[in-house]
């Protein structure tokens, strides 16, 4: 940790996976961060990426970035299926971890790394960016303040299209792939963000690939109050991105949700009586501020804006679309 609460925390960039470009220019413009190192398997290829984003050290291997004392922080970006294993090197380094969702495939796993946290005094956070933006916040106080009015429906998609699903990650059985913890993860979570608690129902149904993971996903939740949420997820498909939350009294629509900090910066209105209304919601990069957050709770600032409950529900929900999308896969 920095000697002085006033120096900037050091991170180290835990593999070169693809969404740590969106991640390292928010920590190199930070005032509580600074990003020193990055590892990966191949020394070339952490060379090669140090030197695109001008990062002091260059390590050939995980082993190595976590043996180095000066790193406060490590952002995991390695394939879903390495998460947990990794997570507690990391742990056991003494290093703070944030980890890109899904935080682990099961609830199981990510309940014994968050008591490693505990044990080891460090914080761990599931890296969910969209839950740090004022468009997500906003959205959420439309629904707690009841002007939307009794919630009857929320609606969520996230579908996007794989270059090639031959070579990719998410097609990787053994990595824990598929549209569901990938993308669905974030349909999933923001449901369980509005309503606050687990779905009393699930029911999945999934379209497989070739290799066995799921393809597309279509998912229905049923919530204690009430509320029906249903999604749909793919990873064959143009981008397809929206929320919608359907009341008694009006229907809030995010066009862009999940990339929040991207255009239009708006949440659309439309009431019972005939009203309608826009509601500006700028806010920085989604990225940025999550790391922004996760150096406050270090510093035991603030609580974490993805509580570890709360990531422990998503991975329950998910967990059971998944087995509800088996038992119909067996019985066809």
């Amino acid at each position: 940790m920095p000697s002085t609460a006033s120096e900037p925390l050091t991170w180290g960039i835990l593999a070169t996976g693809r969404i740590a470009d969106e991640v390292i220019p928010g920590l190199k413009r930070s005032a509580l961060n600074r990003v020193k190192a990055v590892a990966s398997r191949q020394q070339e290829r952490a060379e090669r990426f140090a030197r695109q984003y001008e990062l002091a050290t260059a390590y050939g291997s995980y082993e190595a970035l976590l043996e180095d004392s000066d790193v406060d922080c490590v952002y995991v970006c390695l394939p879903n299926g390495l998460h947990a294993r990794w997570v507690t090197e990391c742990l056991k380094a003494g290093k703070h971890v944030l980890c890109e969702k899904p935080l682990t495939p099961t609830a199981e796993e990510a309940s014994n790394l968050f008591e490693a946290a505990a044990n080891e005094r460090r914080v761990l956070a599931e890296a969910f960016m969209y839950r740090h933006h004022p468009k997500t916040r906003r959205l959420g106080e439309l629904v707690s303040s009841g002007a939307l009015g009794q919630i009857r429906t929320i609606r969520s998609s996230f579908n996007f299209p794989v270059e090639d699903p031959a070579t990719d990650i998410r097609y990787d059985p053994l990595l824990a792939g598929g549209s569901l913890l990938d993308v669905g993860s974030y349909c999933v979570s923001i449901a369980n963000y509005l309503e606050g608690e687990p779905p009393s129902e699930v029911s999945g149904t999934a379209r497989y690939a070739a290799s066995g993971v799921d393809e597309q996903f279509y998912g229905t939740m049923v919530f204690p109050s009430g509320t029906v949420a249903t999604f749909d997820c793919s990873m064959n498909a143009p981008l397809s991105v929206r929320v919608s939350v359907l009341g008694s009294l009006g229907e809030a629509v995010v066009e862009m949700p999940w990339y929040a900090h991207l255009s239009p910066a708006t949440i659309e209105v439309g009431y019972i009586d005939g009203r309608r209304q826009r509601i500006d919601v700028p806010g920085e990069n989604a990225y940025y501020l999550e790391t922004e957050d996760f150096a406050a709770v270090c510093r035991g600032n603030k609580a974490p804006e993805v509580p570890a409950e709360e990531t422990l529900r998503n991975l329950r929900t998910l967990q059971r679309l998944a087995a509800s999308a088996d038992r119909r896969r067996d019985h066809t």
